[in-house]
Parts: structure tokens; sequence; C-alpha cells
């Protein structure tokens, strides 16, 4: 009766081994949300990679469109540390009008990928 039980302990902590690997990886992909104060932006981060980033800004009032573009080029600095980076433009691009004459419809978060350039190394 022993040596029937010995394989399904194996096979159940190997199980239990990967499902907290799984969890683990979960964890490091997690989006953070955060707020800006200086341009009053509330906005959603993910680092989906080495220097690679989703964000997501909440669209709230037709004021800020360009408080939300100045902080969007403002923090990609600051995230890539000063280095060349490229921004991708997933969906949520406002339309503007000087002199809007009907309500305006629910807009979608701004959702953009940032890939910062790789450090350059340094030869000797």
């Amino acid at each position: 009766m022993k040596g029937l039980n010995a394989p399904r302990l194996v096979i159940g902590s190997a199980l239990v081994a990967l499902s907290s690997i799984g969890t683990v990886f979960a964890e490091t992909i997690e989006k953070e949300k955060s707020y800006d104060f200086d341009n009053k932006v509330h906005y959603y981060q993910t680092k989906i990679g080495e220097d690679n980033y989703k964000i997501e800004i909440q669209s709230d009032d037709y004021k800020h469109f360009a408080n939300q573009s100045m902080f969007l080029l403002r923090h990609a600095d600051r995230l890539c540390r000063g280095r060349t980076f490229m921004l991708k433009v997933l969906e949520g691009v406002q339309e503007y009008e000087r002199f809007p004459t009907k309500p305006r419809a629910y807009q979608p978060p701004l959702n953009v990928l940032l890939q910062c350039e790789a450090p350059e190394k340094k030869e000797k």
C-alpha cells in the first residue's frame, strides 16, 4: 500500500510547485494604479518586460486632454531614464473641437505601449 501512495505524493507536490511558479509570474506583471498630482491624471501602468510598459490614461475631462498628452511624454522620459523611447498608441485618441456643439460622448482611456531603447554599451 505504501508503494501506491508514493507516486501520488510526488505528483501532488510537483503540481503545487508548478502552480506557485505561475502565481509568482502573475504577480510580476500586475497593473499598478497611480495618480500624477502635477498634471491631475489617473493612470494604470503595467511593466510587460525589461524596459517595456503599457500605460492606460483614464479620460476624465475634455480640458485635461492637453495635460494627459504632456504627462505621457514626461512620464515616458522618466521611465526610460532619459534614453530614447518609442510610444505606440493602441486606442483612445480624443477628437478636438474648439467650439463643441453637442455633448461629448464617452471617450475610452488612452492606451499606449512604451518601449525604451536599450542603453548603449561603452567600448573600451
